[in-house]
């Protein structure tokens, strides 16, 4: 038992610091959405920056993508075929597929959020659907997101699970030497911060054959060619040894997840995943407004729309570098930890920045390990320069920085 989750213990220690944000009120605040990550609290009417939105471009409130949301309601007359897609599917699900595979130049199945994503391909890996039918050992980079993790127990009834140390390049390459095929599952852009060793982990797919999953939920749009991410920006383009997923409501500013595979196999790999791949072939799909906004927003990454923004949020993450130091700092990536070790110091800092005007979301176990309590925080390409330094020079109070 409890090999490899334990949600019980999760449980009992993870609910008292959930009880502390909350009575902290930094949960489940109700919030009209005033633009440019401002919101207003409905309850006391105090307006605040999100210091934690995963929107890194600002697309989730762009006036294209919400219109084309509900132009594609309109023009179905309805948001949703309830019935699953392998079934019957509206045409636009189709439209919204091949306009990501032409901007990603990959074979596109779109699913209602990351974790689906995760869902429906992580037990097909293990099961050697991908690695010519031989089930292989299912590594886990020890920092990989928890939507990952939580598909442990099931592939090790596929198949060998283990775990290795964040980014643990040269354990990595031991396994690869067992002449056994090797699945390795990792974040692109890790959900706290950094990125994974792609040129090398490309490198030992070379020379052993390994298989790659990556989540490239924290890339996709921020980082390279039209909004293409980290891994795809390194590779040029998606090969039959790696497999990767998606969030297309962070910042790509629309709606549902996607998994990405090569165009070389692409029809037997899509039979396959429709029809093995769990939540695609038993649950919902993205409604019609997300796909309309999936439309949009192709539209919006093939324009040079896409390449002002990605500037903006570079000359934005430098800025905030500048004022709140950082481990991370100097990366390039729009995601920042701010450590503080205690639940308590960490709830008290979150406070204190709501007051002035800025929600930033603590995180504490299981999120992350015991003891490395802290502030993550979002960059986006829409904050004001203004915000930025007004915010960090909060933290400077309550980090008591030179």
């Amino acid at each position: 038992m409890n090999r490899f989750m334990n949600t019980k213990k999760a449980i009992q220690i993870g609910n008292q610091f959930w009880d502390v944000t909350m009575d902290a009120g930094l949960g489940n605040i109700a919030t009209e959405n005033m633009g440019d990550g401002w919101h207003r609290d409905t309850v006391n009417g105090k307006a605040f920056v999100n210091m934690s939105s995963y929107s890194y471009l600002g697309l989730d409130s762009h006036p294209v993508i919400v219109k084309a949301a509900a132009d594609a309601i309109l023009a179905n007359k309805s948001l949703n075929t309830s019935i699953s897609r392998i079934r019957i599917h509206f045409n636009i699900l189709k439209d919204a597929e091949q306009a990501l595979g032409n901007l990603f130049n990959a074979e596109i199945l779109t699913t209602v959020s990351c974790a689906a994503a995760a869902n429906a391909s992580l037990p097909l890996i293990a099961s050697g659907a991908f690695t010519k039918k031989i089930p292989p050992l299912m590594v886990f980079d020890k920092n990989a997101h928890f939507c990952l993790n939580m598909m442990k127990p099931v592939c090790a009834d596929e198949s060998e699970v283990t775990t290795i140390n964040h980014n643990d390049f040269s354990k990595l390459e031991d396994l690869c030497k067992s002449n056994r095929p090797i699945a390795y599952v990792a974040d692109g852009v890790y959900s706290t911060g950094g990125k994974a060793p792609v040129k090398e982990l490309l490198e030992l797919q070379d020379k052993y054959g390994l298989f790659l999953f990556f989540d490239e939920a924290h890339s996709l749009s921020t980082l390279g060619k039209k909004g293409q991410g980290l891994v795809l920006e390194e590779m040029g383009e998606l090969n039959d040894k790696t497999l990767i997923i998606t969030s297309l409501n962070k910042g790509f500013g629309a709606s549902g997840g996607a998994i990405f595979l090569s165009k070389k196999k692409a029809s037997s790999r899509r039979k396959l995943v429709t029809r093995f791949g769990g939540p695609i072939t038993w649950s919902q799909r993205i409604n019609v407004a997300g796909l309309g906004g999936i439309l949009a927003s192709t539209d919006i990454h093939l324009s040079e729309e896409i390449d002002c923004l990605q500037q903006k949020l570079q000359e934005n993450i430098s800025l905030f570098d500048e004022h709140v130091p950082t481990s991370y700092e100097g990366d390039g990536l729009p995601i920042r930890f701010i450590p503080f070790g205690s639940e308590e110091d960490t709830i008290a800092a979150a406070r204190k920045l709501l007051n002035e005007g800025f929600y930033t979301s603590p995180l504490f176990f299981p999120i992350i390990a015991r003891g490395k309590a802290g502030l993550r925080i979002m960059v986006r390409a829409n904050m004001k320069p203004q915000e930025i330094e007004k915010f960090g020079g909060i933290i400077k109070e309550v980090k008591n920085y030179e």
